[in-house]
């Protein structure tokens, strides 16, 4: 691994978060944690990954290794990771580095090009990380807008799909990525898990549909719990083939866990 790829990698999430934010939430710009500030950790992990975790600051210059540190826990979920396994994935580094709304996990897969910048590394990506990197940026924009909007007070709205093109210079990560929506869901547990149980409704295999259920229904009865984690892992097991019916729900079931 080269020198400074993990300041290569820091510079090129928050580049591709600017872009992001600039483009769909550009009211949002200089609210948005990261952009302003941000100091690194890097930590390599099995199979040839690494995960970088960005944590926000006031002000100052962003601060980091030049090279990973051995990650510190052995009980992390399975690698290489799915594109199901992202919630999972983020919930897990949150706990194990007590992360902040404002601070952000990313996992990597190490491909050095050997050029300086993430945009060369990228291009070694396969498919299957390239998708994996989409939807793992989709998804911490999408939770943190989710998160501000929650902070501001604002009623549940439904905005329009929003289509997430990364794109810039330097360090930053030109890709293009799939659309996304973002879907403000009530937190209010009993709302939660009634909409969670209509969603649940629409998926058309009857067999996983009674699966999904009834991880749903030990989810609820275990909530306030110590069993609510392992219940909540069960779900999104069993849920992780019919995310595009269930995503909206998950940022608001996330946040059962704190």
């Amino acid at each position: 691994m080269r020198n400074y790829f993990t300041a290569d990698w820091a510079f090129g999430i928050t580049g591709a978060i600017e872009n992001i934010v600039r483009t769909n939430f550009p009211n949002d710009l200089r609210l948005w944690p990261l952009l302003q500030a941000f100091d690194f950790e890097a930590y390599i992990l099995p199979n040839d990954y690494v995960a970088i975790i960005i944590k926000d600051k006031l002000s100052g210059i962003p601060a980091g290794p030049s090279v990973c540190s051995v990650f510190p826990y052995t009980d992390h979920p399975t690698l290489p990771p799915r594109v199901s396994d992202i919630e999972l994935w983020q919930f897990y580094l949150k706990s194990k580095f007590s992360l902040r709304e404002e601070d952000a996990p990313f996992l990597i897969p190490i491909r050095d090009s050997g050029k300086h910048g993430a945009q060369e590394d990228y291009k070694l990506f396969s498919v299957e990380e390239q998708l994996f990197w989409n939807r793992q940026i989709n998804y911490v924009v999408s939770s943190y807008k989710n998160h501000l909007q929650a902070m501001n007070k604002q009623s549940p709205v439904q905005p329009p799909n929003i289509t997430y093109n990364v794109s810039g210079s330097n360090t930053r990560v030109n890709i293009n990525s799939t659309d996304s929506s973002v879907n403000i869901i009530s937190t209010e547990v009993s709302e939660v898990f009634t909409q969670l149980r209509e969603a649940v409704s629409q998926i058309p295999d009857s067999t996983a549909r009674g699966e999904i259920e009834q991880a749903v229904n030990e989810m609820e009865q275990a909530h306030g719990s110590s069993n609510f984690l392992p219940k909540y892992q069960a779900f999104i097991t069993s849920a992780a083939n019919h995310m595009t019916i269930l995503a909206p729900l998950i940022p608001a079931v996330t946040g059962l866990l704190t």
